[in-house]
Order: structure tokens, then sequence, then C-alpha cells
């Protein structure tokens, strides 16, 4: 690859064929363009935040594409795009895809999509290593753009109005899984960084989801994966406010049948996960549980993924 001005060149060319009428053509064009931006020579895009902002654009328009081959190559090129991205750029991207994953017009499945590759791409901090300057970085774009949109609602930047969280019920498609899978990325990537107040929030915003009857069983389960994930990064003061606010639940004189179940759920997944944090509450939380499969909750029960238990002959 030449130099700088020669790379230009060839990003504005390849920008240009995106708007072209044969769909063949756009995806060789993102296809090419992957190349350019895992070449070396394409860094200097770090540091030229106009050129930037035009790749960005350009490939939002391409995930909004109504082929689904240039849709998918215009996610594989998000990944070694956002390493070049300037912290202004990054931020844009985050708040534009976070926007449109509450499309009511545009399979929302797309920008969450598009959301897991950049965080799964972004420099992220190392196991018992001080993080670099470069995940720092990264993190500060997750935690100022794309964490506030996962919880909501917030005060948007436009005429004052009330942003809705991707993680709240949508009272036409419901809760989205899709969101929650952003949620768990995040914790995975970056949720050694992330401060008490962000994980307490991400934690409340899940378990509402986990809380409410209506969320279907696809739902709830990612929602158990997701408090998963968070949890390991719970100090043990914060998890043992999370124990007590689930004793809270499980003595509501409104809980209700499907709601145990859930949070039985919960707390096996506590056990699974961080069974050294649980330990200590397990004196708390077990009689809930134990109660939860008395003899009177024995009776065979009917689900979609189980079938019913026969009793003994």
């Amino acid at each position: 690859m030449g130099d700088r001005h020669t790379v230009q060149q060839t990003l504005n060319g390849l920008l240009a064929k995106l708007d072209d009428a044969d769909p063949d053509m756009r995806y060789m064009s993102l296809n090419d363009l992957y190349g350019v931006l895992n070449n070396p020579n394409s860094s200097y895009l770090a540091h030229d935040q106009a050129s930037a902002t035009r790749l960005a654009e350009g490939l939002l328009k391409a995930l909004d594409d109504q082929h689904g081959d240039v849709q998918n190559q215009a996610l594989k090129c998000l990944g070694p795009l956002v390493v070049r991205l300037p912290l202004e750029g990054l931020r844009m991207l985050l708040e534009r895809l976070s926007t449109l994953t509450t499309s009511q017009t545009i399979d929302t499945s797309v920008p969450n999509t598009a959301l897991r590759v950049i965080v799964t791409a972004l420099p992220r901090p190392q196991l018992n290593q001080q993080p670099t300057s470069d995940a720092t970085t990264a993190y500060s774009a997750v935690s100022e753009v794309l964490i506030p949109r996962l919880i909501g609602p917030g005060p948007s930047r436009r005429r004052g109005s009330i942003t809705k969280g991707m993680l709240e019920k949508d009272p036409a498609k419901g809760f989205s899984s899709d969101a929650i899978d952003v949620v768990i990325q995040v914790a995975s990537c970056f949720g050694t960084l992330l401060k008490e107040r962000e994980l307490t929030a991400l934690e409340k915003a899940v378990m509402s989801i986990i809380d409410n009857d209506t969320a279907g069983t696809v739902v709830t389960k990612r929602a158990l994966a997701a408090i998963s994930a968070l949890v390991v990064h719970f100090s043990d003061d914060q998890f043992g406010i999370f124990v007590s606010e689930l004793v809270e639940r499980f003595n509501s004189p409104q809980l209700s049948t499907v709601h145990r179940r859930h949070l039985v759920a919960a707390v096996g997944s506590l056990a699974r996960t961080v069974p050294a944090k649980l330990g200590p509450h397990l004196p708390t939380l077990a009689p809930f549980i134990f109660s939860a499969v008395g003899e009177d909750n024995l009776e065979p029960k009917h689900d979609d993924n189980l079938r019913p238990i026969p009793t003994a002959a």
C-alpha cells in the first residue's frame, strides 16, 4: 500500500462505490475497504477526524443495505475501523448505532450486532495488568455513550426529549435479547473498569427484565447470563446489597409463580458463576429455594422447553 495520499484516494474511491446500484459492486467495495483498514498505512485515520467520519458514515449507510451480504461485510469492516477512529468519531458511531436500536422501521438486530462487534474489537484491559491508555480511552467512550443508552431514560441532546433505554420494553416488540447481549459483551470486555454505579445501574436494568412476568424464555435466559457477567465484578458489599434485594423480591406478597421461578434461576446462575461470593449468603437464600421446590410445588409443570416430569408410580 502506498503513502497516505494514495490511501486517501483509495478510500474515497471505495466510499463512492457504496452508492452503486449493483449490490455486487457495493459488496466488493466493502471487501476492498476491509483490506485497506487492516493495512498499517491506514493508521493515520486516528488523526484525521474528517476522513474517519466519512468512513463511519459510509458503513452506517451500508448497515441499512437491503442485501444481507452487504450488511455482513459492513459489520466486518467495523472491527478494524474502530481501532483507527479518533475518540470523537468513536463516540459518534456508538451514539448513532445505539439510537438505531430503538427504531421502529429497521431490523434492530443489525445495530445491536454492530455494537457488539465494536465493543469486542476495542482495546480492553487485561487481567491483572494496568490498563493501557488505548483501553482507558475506549472505556471512556463506552461509559459516556453506550452505557447511558443501555440504561435509559436520560435527556437527549436534541430538544430535551427523553431517550428510550435499549433494555426497556418496547410496546410493540417487547424486550430485546440483542440489547442484553450488548450488556454481556460490555461486562466481559470492560467489566474491570466499570464503576460501581455503572454496574449497579446495569444490574437494575437487567433485573427489571427478570422481574417482568411477560419476558419470554429466551430473553429471560439472556438476562440471567447478563446478571452473571455483571456480578463477577461486584465488590463484596455490592454483592451483599444485591442479595438483600433478592430477599426482598422473594418476600414480596405480590410474588407470582413465574417471578419466583425466575428468581430461583437467578440464584442458580450466581451459584455457577460466583460460588465464593454466594457462599456466605447461602443461609439467607437457601430457605427460599427449599420453599420453592417443596412438596406443594412438585406438581408436573408444562413449559415451552420442558416436558412434564412424571410422578412415581
